[in-house]
């Protein structure tokens, strides 16, 4: 325990940065933590605060009662999730039903529950306000998430204090000008600051789409949304129906339209095509085709001469996969969607809490029925801007790097955005980090007067890595999807062996708190 060197009336905040970098930096970060734990350093941590992959291990590790005495356990769930475990598209897609019913659907909502679960192995349908009475014991730090308004991105600097946003068990909102709503209502519908409309709580899985999708490309997505068009191919119904579908249905001609599309595996068969060839603007043309077909009339039995006719939509409505819960018209409603945002490079959409609050001095903010929020890295790559801010007080800041590149450049980008924002940072000497960019060291420090201190480490260093940096990069991309348990062990250990060999460091920065 460390509070024995701390005067209880005057403890200092210290606060822990994890940031982005996929898989390696949910693996790395879990290291670090653990070592911290050992070396008896995190109960002195206030806040725990994490940007894209940092975020997959918080929301992970966070499902856990008093995770911090569980890291061994943890170590070996982490194994298994990640190399044993296999994950279920069936399932994935099942989760994308109810979000596909709602206007707010979009990228976001594919990107967690189909591609950051294809990667963590995981299907979290937990809420995260759940997690309150895990973080509010005392027994672990504050778990702070970071992510930007992609609109602010859009119009503003990557520095600038507007684009960011949080999210605590607590509460989600804009750090600047500080307008929060409870966790429990992100995403229902609010005007003027009155709740209009109770939504169902985002979970988890969706937030981990939202605070880790800055790998997302749209080649990723596109190899996706394939695998789920061959699914569709590959739709197995009872018995001759599928045969008397394609034989059976017919459907007019659009005047005009030259469809030579009359079964719904031909029509599939088309939109298969031109998501190969990437003609984005034959996606709305084939889905409609598809929908066209699917309503149309289909001839099952005759009674006494009479015709009874079915239409084909509520045929397939009767069609279930095998251990889903999806019938082929919520498939395709997905598809459709997903395909539209596609086109519209629609994400992170939600319901604006703050639209028409006249308190704003946000006009822009105000007139807003939705926003879009995605993964923070996209303009810092470590959360800086959350723990800044001056009422949580930070004295102590440790920023554990998990970056692909210039280990330097989340510190950087820090302390143009303090300028900015016109907050204490320390001073930083650009030219001198650039001669480390490619060997970095295991830690720096950087300390002014009235300023918090800032300990940074990056993963790969020519201490735990040797003269071997780059190699260490070039194993561990931000874009490996693939980890086996060597992969995992090897992380694990380089990211513990930063926080072993700087213990006294660190140790000697929270104490020196207590003589300012």
């Amino acid at each position: 325990m460390l509070w024995g060197f701390f005067k209880m009336s005057n403890v200092p905040n210290i606060a822990i940065l994890g940031s982005g970098g996929g898989l390696r930096a949910m693996i790395a970060l879990q290291g670090v933590l653990a070592e911290l734990q050992k070396q008896g350093l995190l109960d002195a941590i206030m806040y725990l605060c994490g940007v894209s992959g940092s975020t997959w291990c918080m929301s992970y590790i966070y499902e856990h009662e008093e995770w911090v005495t569980q890291f061994p356990n943890l170590e070996m769930m982490l194994y298994e999730q990640l190399t044993n475990s296999s994950w279920s598209a069936k399932k994935a897609f099942d989760a994308l039903v109810e979000p596909s019913k709602d206007d707010t659907y979009s990228l976001t909502d594919f990107w967690g529950n189909v591609i950051v679960n294809a990667l963590v192995h995981e299907l979290d349908e937990h809420y995260f306000s759940e997690e309150r009475s895990v973080s509010s014991n005392g027994k672990v730090p504050y778990p702070i998430y970071a992510a930007i308004d992609s609109n602010k991105l859009a119009n503003n600097s990557k520095t600038c204090p507007d684009l960011w946003f949080e999210f605590t068990p607590d509460e989600a909102g804009y750090i600047h000008p500080g307008a929060f709503v409870d966790m429990r209502l992100f995403g229902s519908v609010f005007e003027n600051g009155k709740l209009k409309e109770i939504k169902a709580e985002k979970n988890v899985s969706y937030l981990r789409g939202l605070w880790g999708s800055g790998i997302a490309n749209l080649k990723d997505i596109e190899d996706y949304i394939k695998h789920l068009i061959f699914e569709i191919k590959n739709l197995e119904l009872e018995g001759e129906e599928a045969e008397e579908m394609e034989k059976d249905v017919e459907v007019e001609e659009s005047q005009g339209s030259g469809c030579d599309c009359h079964s719904v595996s031909n029509v599939i068969n088309h939109l298969a095509h031109a998501i190969e060839e990437n003609s984005h603007e034959d996606y709305d043309e084939h889905i409609r085709k598809l929908i066209k077909l699917l309503e149309g009339k289909y001839m099952l039995s005759k009674v006494e001469d009479e015709p009874i006719r079915f239409s084909v939509s509520e045929r397939f409505q009767r069609i279930i996969y095998k251990e889903t819960k999806r019938s082929f018209w919520d498939t395709l409603r997905i598809l459709k969607k997903t395909l539209s945002c596609i086109i519209k490079w629609k994400w992170g959409t939600i319901y604006n809490y703050l639209y028409k609050c006249t308190e704003l001095n946000d006009k822009d903010l105000e007139s807003q029925e939705d926003i879009q929020l995605v993964d923070a890295g996209l303009a810092m790559n470590s959360a800086y801007p959350l723990v800044l801010r001056p009422e949580r007080g930070v004295k102590l800041i440790l920023s554990f790097d998990f970056s692909a590149g210039d280990p330097f450049e989340t510190v950087k980008d820090a302390a143009l955005y303090c300028k900015e924002s016109q907050l204490p940072f320390p001073d930083i000497d650009v030219s001198e980090l650039e001669k480390d960019k490619d060997n970095p060291s295991d830690c720096y420090i950087f300390q002014s007067n009235n300023a918090p201190v800032v300990m940074h480490f990056p993963l790969f260093n020519i201490r735990n890595c040797r003269d071997k940096v780059e190699d260490w990069r070039e194993k561990y991309p931000s874009i490996k999807i693939s980890y086996t348990e060597w992969d995992i062990k090897d992380l694990l250990e380089a990211a513990k062996t930063n926080v072993k060999n700087n213990t006294e460091k660190i140790l000697q920065a929270m104490k020196n708190l207590n003589t300012v």
